[in-house]
């Protein structure tokens, strides 16, 4: 498969432009941040094929039409792999609708690989021929205090996508 196609896995360009970026906090202002009374969103990630690499969070919203665009997220978060699942907490801006694209790079060369993972909050079904979902599949709702969304990580398995295991 050529390079250029393993952005269907992961959403294409979006997740890798760098603009944006929000710096790395460490865990206890991460926990902090998602404490009650803050805008928040507490992204559940499951399905790692190994523990090992780097997950980035990309936080997009309320806007539909920057869904995915290049310079179209509000902030990411970079995190070691620490487990079969983790736990990343997404300050946001204001209470609103937001949607959330994840990157697990497993091999940690900063680049979209075939082995790499990735997913979308609240698991809409993507394929090959469909790689991005739209922004209201994707979509939740953060109030004034936090969120909670869950993501299960998706690889390419020959001509298909889905989680390890199935």
């Amino acid at each position: 498969m050529p390079k250029s196609a393993i952005p269907i896995v992961i959403g294409g360009a979006a997740l890798a432009a760098a603009t944006g970026a929000l710096a790395l906090p460490p865990p206890v202002a991460a926990i902090a941040d998602c404490g009650a009374g803050k805008p928040s969103v507490m992204v559940h990630v499951e399905g790692f094929k190994q523990p090992q690499g780097r997950l980035k969070v990309s936080l997009y919203g309320p806007d539909a039409r920057r869904w995915l665009a290049k310079g179209g997220r509000i902030t990411k978060i970079k995190v070691p792999v620490s487990g079969r699942a983790m736990d990343v907490c997404v300050p946001v801006p204001a209470p609103g609708r937001y949607a959330v694209a994840v990157h697990h790079d497993l091999n940690l060369n900063g680049e979209r690989d075939r082995q790499d993972g990735g997913g979308y909050s609240r698991d809409p079904k993507v394929s090959l021929f469909n790689p991005k979902p739209s922004f209201a599949k994707a979509a939740f709702m953060v109030g004034n205090g936090p969120a909670r969304v869950g993501v299960t990580l998706l690889y390419i398995r020959g001509l298909s996508v889905g989680p390890v295991g199935s």
